[in-house]
């Protein structure tokens, strides 16, 4: 699933190719919500899309496994969009699966490629968004100023779980996931299993500093195309190819002689080295 890296790198580059743009037509026709919507800006929330639409309307996008945007041109055919833009955008077998299309004033046309199928759409008032439960109980985003190490230490020490657990709850730290948390805990040296009460002082700030230093890294990469994330002109990303660990099982640890583990914790599949991380 996409985490903060590769939400936020996909706003960053919708801002700068559709922002100011008006939507005049969506394929199929159950999005009437967006017809005739200028977009006005477009922003993040943990992993979610915000595009704030003229006319007071929000439409909130949730990538969930699968999804991502596509700056192209289509022709439909039997119901079926095919790619009409030369490039990866045709050639990536990722970036097929285009299941909503927003046709723009300018001519350009925005894609929406899901192939799970889990991707969310969904229209909102500007006042039902602020009510909305799923995204004032989301919480602090890591990389805003707010979140200071007297903050997380808070949230460590309030909460009883694993640290790798509490790291990609989205009501405890907004925008981290599975990718990331395993980076995130090789770096500062501590085991994913760890119980978030027993840790001290001192390893709640190594972890602290490594969700800055992972996260900043993976936005500069523009995120990882481990699977099917991809960039808004259909190109991967390029942090997964200089992960630390994740999707290194038995390969080297990049700092000792020992080999990268894998376990799962939480049904999701969490890489470490046993070595270095106690």
């Amino acid at each position: 699933m996409p985490e903060l890296p590769e939400v936020q790198t996909i706003v960053d580059e919708l801002n700068l190719k559709v922002k100011g743009e008006t939507i005049i037509g969506v394929w199929p026709f159950n999005f009437k919500e967006a017809q005739n919507k200028k977009i006005l800006n477009i922003k993040r929330r943990a992993k979610y899309i915000i595009f704030e639409l003229s006319e007071d309307t929000i439409m909130l996008v949730h990538l969930k496994m699968t999804g991502h945007f596509l700056l192209g041109r289509w022709e439909i055919r039997n119901n079926v969009p095919y790619p009409l833009v030369e490039g990866p955008i045709k050639d990536d077998s990722y970036n097929k699966y285009v299941r909503v299309i927003f046709y723009l004033k300018s001519g350009k046309e925005l894609g929406f490629s899901d192939l799970r199928k889990f991707g969310e759409i969904e229209f909102y008032t500007k006042e039902e968004f602020n009510n909305l439960k799923k995204i004032k109980k989301l919480g602090p985003e890591p990389l805003e100023k707010g979140f200071t190490f007297k903050k997380f230490k808070n949230i460590v020490k309030s909460t009883s779980t694993n640290i790798k657990m509490l790291l990609m709850n989205q009501e405890k730290v907004a925008g981290i996931g599975n990718l990331y948390a395993s980076e995130i805990l090789f770096l500062a040296r501590v085991n994913p299993l760890r119980r978030t009460e027993d840790l001290k002082e001192k390893e709640v700030r190594e972890i602290y500093n490594a969700i800055k230093i992972i996260l900043e890294r993976a936005l500069k990469l523009k995120g990882s195309s481990v699977y099917d994330y991809r960039r808004v002109l259909g190109i991967k990303g390029s942090y997964q190819d200089s992960t630390l660990v994740y999707g290194r099982k038995g390969k080297d640890c990049p700092v000792c002689a020992g080999k990268v583990e894998y376990v799962k914790i939480g049904q999701r599949g969490t890489y470490f080295c046993p070595k270095c991380q106690k």
